[in-house]
């Protein structure tokens, strides 16, 4: 989770003394002439590698993807919400009951549970392989993988929750989590599919038709009696380049074939274990194709075009 400096300092401060007494600020910005005024700067920071920043009045779930629906992600935070304030009043229903003040009892549980879920906040980068070695450390869960995720669903931590405030029932997150393994494997089926397509009515004929050429233009200097070097060089590493798209092109279709057995998870761990890194061989021959291709081969836009140019 991420704070931003704002927020963290206000939680560092009640950490430390059970109450904050001040708030740091943004300061100004200088717009660049001195004839124009400087405009207060906002102190809340966006960090757009945490999948869970405060962004100055409020804090934004990032995780669901683009074509996911938010409603069951919403579903659990809610429960979880629900979670936490339930064992926030249990806890400060407690120290009233002693005879604690409320301010008194409010204070030191804000600083108790500070000091309990400190360890899931980070402000760095969430990218950077530094936050896979700080959370290992801290001992949360790094889930590189979609599968990965899916298969703690229906865990007994989770179950309980959900099953005491009456939310799933044991059945009803089973069947949620059997059509999440579904959707995953049917998705990444589909990309494999999409992928093979892409690689081989596009990507492979243009640099077939550029390696023709190249040869062709090879002969032509030859039989003029030119030296031609830099051409030979150049047709043997467009062509080893194409041997390579050509077999990874070939593996993805058949693991993409192959659907892993009978059972949903069988499929999706399949698709997983040899579908994806199938892909992933396919789009890096074709990334060092693209280097080397021309553009006016070229069927698509390229990552120079995407990126830099229009």
């Amino acid at each position: 989770m991420f704070l931003g400096d704002q927020l963290a300092d206000v939680f560092e401060q009640i950490e430390r003394a059970g109450t904050a007494t001040e708030s740091k600020q943004g300061g100004l910005l200088g717009l660049g002439s001195p004839v124009l005024p400087h405009l207060p700067q906002h102190a809340g920071d966006r960090n757009r590698t945490s999948p869970f920043a405060f962004t100055g009045n409020k804090f934004e779930f990032r995780a669901p993807g683009s074509s996911q629906s938010v409603s069951f992600a919403a579903t659990v935070l809610n429960t979880i919400m629900a979670e936490s304030l339930d064992e926030l009043n249990t806890l400060l229903d407690a120290e009233l009951a002693k005879g604690t003040s409320f301010e008194d009892a409010l204070r030191t549980l804000i600083a108790s549970e500070i000091r309990k879920v400190k360890r899931i906040i980070f402000n760095g980068d969430g990218y950077s392989d530094e936050w896979k070695d700080e959370a290992a450390r801290r001992g949360l869960l790094n889930l590189p993988n979609t599968l990965d995720a899916l298969e703690l669903l229906p865990g007994d931590k989770n179950l309980a929750l959900f099953e005491k405030y009456g939310v799933l029932s044991h059945r009803e997150l089973e069947s949620r989590h059997e059509v999440a393994l579904d959707q995953y494997f049917k998705t990444v089926n589909i990309e494999g599919e999409t992928t093979a397509d892409i690689a081989s009515t596009m990507i492979l004929p243009a640099a077939v038709r550029y390696l023709n050429d190249l040869v062709a233009a090879a002969d032509r200097t030859r039989t003029l009696g030119v030296e031609t070097r830099g051409l030979t060089r150049t047709v043997k590493i467009v062509n080893e380049l194409v041997d390579e798209l050509r077999d990874a092109l070939d593996a993805l279709v058949e693991q993409n074939a192959e659907l892993g057995g009978e059972t949903v998870h069988s499929k999706a761990y399949h698709v997983r274990d040899n579908v994806v890194p199938a892909m992933s061989l396919v789009r890096g021959a074709a990334d060092r194709l693209e280097k080397v291709v021309p553009d006016d081969y070229w069927p698509l836009p390229t990552y120079r075009d995407m990126l830099f140019v229009k």
